[in-house]
């Protein structure tokens, strides 16, 4: 830009600001989203227990949901039935040292999940592991059968849990 069209461009702004006059169309605002989105657990292996857990998840759901102490999951809503599982699954002796409670939580375009808190007790990538394990445990063990995967995503420092069929979607728009 040569220095005649750069002082043009200058008064040019200044004018604009005197006169409160913009020559740029109006923006609609757009409706704010909270803008949270979900991760994996990332490379790495994971601790030995881990590897037990899953296999008792492929192998034997049911032994797993009677270690957890879950012997059922009710609820109205696929949502309610995932709360339920969870609630009853984080109240085991063992899991009680990772997880605080369940809530839950609906995305900018209203998909439903379940939010489990963390204690600290274990690292949020080794966390995920535990509770998506248990949902395979129970799809296996029959208690829980719903329309839709479920996907269990770390989300902030806690665990999400929702009703998608490809992950990472939490606060994307949903695909038609």
């Amino acid at each position: 830009m040569d220095n005649e069209s750069w002082v043009r461009t200058q008064v040019r702004h200044i004018l604009i600001e005197q006169t409160g006059e913009d020559d740029k169309p109006e923006e609609k605002p757009e409706e704010k989203k909270s803008g949270e989105t979900t991760t994996g657990p990332g490379p790495g292996r994971f601790k030995k227990e881990l590897k037990d857990l899953k296999a008792l998840a492929d192998v034997n759901p049911q032994q797993l949901m009677k270690n957890l102490g879950v012997s059922g999951a009710s609820g109205d809503t696929p949502e309610a039935t995932l709360t339920n599982l969870l609630q009853r699954a984080i109240r085991n002796e063992h899991m009680s040292n990772v997880y605080k409670g369940t809530a839950v939580k609906k995305d900018d375009y209203d998909r439903p999940g379940v939010l489990i808190s963390l204690s600290g007790g274990l690292a949020a990538r080794d966390s995920l592991i535990f509770i998506r394990e248990t949902i395979k445990g129970a799809q296996g063990a029959g208690m829980i059968s719903p329309k839709e995967a479920i996907q269990v995503e770390i989300l902030g420092g806690s665990i999400l849990a929702y009703f998608e069929e490809k992950p990472f979607r939490w606060n994307k728009k949903k695909r038609r």
